[in-house]
């Protein structure tokens, strides 16, 4: 899921890189001039590039319809996933160097809170490809959490102690409550927000189940739709990005047309030849895209970290001249060398 989430979004390390220099320069530089701790200072402007970076630069997705927000019961459920194991940890040295940097755990754990409401906020208003949903908050918050007990842990062991309790949960309550305040204000006027769990009593809409049905097919009968996200029914085409516990996906609706996948990237499992690996993605390619790749043979190019992951690209320029018109074909697929597909995408 790492290396598919890289992939991407090459824009990614440039951006942290410009976020990280300026944040941890700019924090170093005013921790100088206040007395406080430089070094603190500039791991914690690290470490907000870092969330910043991470958040919010583009995805090579493409995103149509109205800004939508996805929040349901099933978020509690997420929490222990690989991906909101991720979540938690973007989020805890922020908060921990926040604490030995301000000395106000409330009001760190506050702001925290609000900077992982405004970014959800900001990923569906910016349109840059990522969803807008309560598990994320709920990772970070959780992050959060955990960075300022560790924060707290650090300050106590070393003999010292946060300054201004009862000010600094006064700061917190303000901080929390009217960014918070805020940020829904955002999401009621310019985000549709919706629930993303089909209720206890409701059956599950027509959606729900295209979306569970095409989950077992690329992950195995035990994945399970966490969220999903629809555009805009008014606007075409009709597309529905679903977060499931072991990767992403998108669809065309009502259809269940894959057009992107992205799977948790589990490296378990020994290597396989390469002509395995290859036939491993050919499989995948016939199974979800027979009707786009029919006649094609992929280019097979090394991929990932070591090379030894595969990438097979199918590629047709369109024909004006063919049947209907015959748009262009581009699909990419790739396999780790285990035989496991990490990422797929047609357009």
């Amino acid at each position: 899921m790492i290396e598919a989430a890289l992939d991407g979004t090459p824009a990614l390390f440039p951006v942290f890189a410009v976020l990280g220099l300026l944040l941890g320069a700019g924090a170093g530089w005013l921790a100088r001039r206040r007395g406080a701790p430089v070094a603190v200072a500039v791991l914690w402007g690290l470490s907000l590039a870092g969330e910043l970076a991470v958040t919010l630069t583009p995805t090579t997705s493409e995103v149509s319809g109205r800004a939508t927000c996805a929040i349901g019961a099933s978020a509690w459920n997420e929490l222990l996933a690989t991906q909101g194991k991720l979540n938690i940890a973007l989020f805890v040295p922020l908060a921990a160097f926040g604490v030995l940097l301000f000395r106000r755990p409330v009001t760190v754990l506050a702001g925290c809170a609000v900077l992982s409401a405004g970014t959800e906020a900001a990923q569906a208003l910016l349109r840059t490809g990522r969803a807008c949903d309560a598990t994320d908050f709920l990772d970070n918050t959780a992050g959060a959490v955990l960075g300022v007990l560790l924060g707290v842990g650090w300050l106590m062991a070393r003999r010292a102690r946060p300054a201004g309790s009862l000010r600094d949960l006064w700061q917190g309550a303000v901080v929390g409550g009217v960014g918070l305040a805020a940020v829904g204000l955002v999401l009621h006027l310019g985000v549709r927000v919706y629930s993303g769990d089909p209720g206890l009593a409701a059956p599950p809409s027509d959606d729900i189940v295209t979306a569970q049905r095409v989950a077992e097919g690329l992950f195995g009968p035990q994945a399970r739709v966490s969220t999903t996200t629809s555009s805009d029914p008014t606007l075409p085409p009709q597309v529905m990005d679903v977060t499931t516990d072991r990767g992403t996906f998108r669809i065309e609706q009502p259809s269940g047309r894959l057009l992107a996948a992205a799977a948790e990237d589990d490296r378990a499992g020994a290597a396989l030849a390469p002509e395995q690996v290859v036939a491993a993605g050919t499989a995948f390619a016939q199974t979800w895209f027979a009707d786009r790749i029919a006649g094609l043979t992929p280019v097979v190019t090394p991929a990932g970290s070591n090379g030894a992951d595969r990438r097979l690209s199918y590629r047709r320029p369109a024909d004006p001249a063919g049947p209907a018109g015959a748009a262009a074909v581009r699909v990419d697929v790739t396999v780790s060398a285990a035989g496991r597909v990490l990422a797929a995408e047609a357009s």
